[in-house]
């Protein structure tokens, strides 16, 4: 099922809406990784595999069933490589946004040791990491602050073994993932452990650090663009140093991102997080018009993959 065909069901109600209802961004954030992960379980009974598109799209849906009129999603006429999907947060009354780039993948598992089950096409196509590559070499030409992103899907029986340290959605860092695939195609033979679910584990921060991060008490639903991209900057530098591979932001993000390190190469204080040269200055037109045409919930659109914007409300003169 495709993207726009999911959420397609999930807004007429044709048939059984495959996306459940969820109350708001915290709701689905902290409930829909475990159905997620419930869903992968299916597999083993069906004798068949799910792809991280079927996910992706049950992520899509899911998204577009919140309630409101808050959420849009732009579809592509054709996809193309280099990403699964976007996720857009604005606010339109200061004109500040930020995007994520998301690839997913998802896990196949071993039989005896959760730690050794591994994403085995994460240096896809052919182990050439060319997608990877996709993933993070365009974000520094788009027309918003953009940040690459993997997600990870995982089965509930993953998930129990890990002792539930790790959940049906995980994210990390595309410029980070990159890293580690360049490292494996350069190794022959591949003896690098780095698409098991053991070694990435270290680099995963949870959907919540987008759809639900900390935030004043009765602020609306949908949280702001600086609220989320100060919660995803921190998670990624947290999880860089924890890793032990030696890549920060601001080694590896673009020009734009490696500012968020002071002159000593220090993190800045967190006043200083989101620097004025990563906010949007001006929303593209092709994001005017979404928000213009909300009411439609589903835009047709020249993308080049699914886009979920999320419309979060501000007061300009707070920012």
């Amino acid at each position: 099922m495709s993207a726009a065909r999911a959420a397609s069901v999930c807004e007429k109600g044709d048939g059984l809406p495959i996306a459940p209802v969820f109350t708001s961004p915290c709701d689905l954030a902290s409930r829909l990784p475990a159905m997620i992960a419930e869903f992968l379980d299916v597999e083993k009974h069906l004798k068949r595999r799910f792809r991280e598109d079927s996910i992706t799209d049950i992520l899509i849906a899911s998204l577009l069933s919140l309630p409101g009129n808050d959420v849009v999603v732009q579809t592509p006429s054709e996809a193309k490589t280099g990403g699964d999907f976007d996720l857009v947060i604005v606010a339109p009354a200061s004109e500040d946004a930020v995007q994520f780039r998301v690839q997913a993948k998802r896990l196949t598992p071993h039989a005896n040791d959760w730690t050794t089950g591994s994403y085995v096409e994460l240096s896809h196509p052919h182990n050439s990491g060319i997608q990877s590559r996709l993933l993070v070499s365009g974000v520094g030409r788009e027309s918003l602050p953009t940040i690459p992103l993997y997600a990870f899907y995982n089965p509930a029986h993953v998930c129990a073994a890990s002792g539930d340290t790790v959940t049906g959605i995980e994210l990390a860092s595309g410029w980070e993932i990159r890293e580690r695939v360049k490292a494996m195609v350069k190794i022959k033979p591949k003896r690098l452990p780095y698409k098991r679910i053991g070694s990435l584990q270290p680099l995963f921060f949870p959907l919540s650090t987008i759809l639900c991060p900390p935030r004043p008490v009765g602020a609306p639903a949908i949280p702001l663009p600086t609220e989320v991209r100060s919660a995803v900057e921190e998670a990624i530098e947290m999880r860089s140093a924890l890793a032990g591979f030696g890549q920060t932001l601001r080694i590896l993000a673009p020009p734009q991102v490696q500012s968020l390190a002071g002159p000593d190469g220090g993190r800045r204080r967190r006043s200083d997080a989101v620097p004025r040269d990563l906010r949007a200055r001006q929303l593209p037109a092709i994001i005017r018009t979404a928000i213009e045409r909300r009411d439609e919930r589903i835009v047709p659109a020249r993308v080049k993959r699914p886009r979920v914007i999320l419309i979060a409300e501000d007061n300009p003169s707070e920012t």
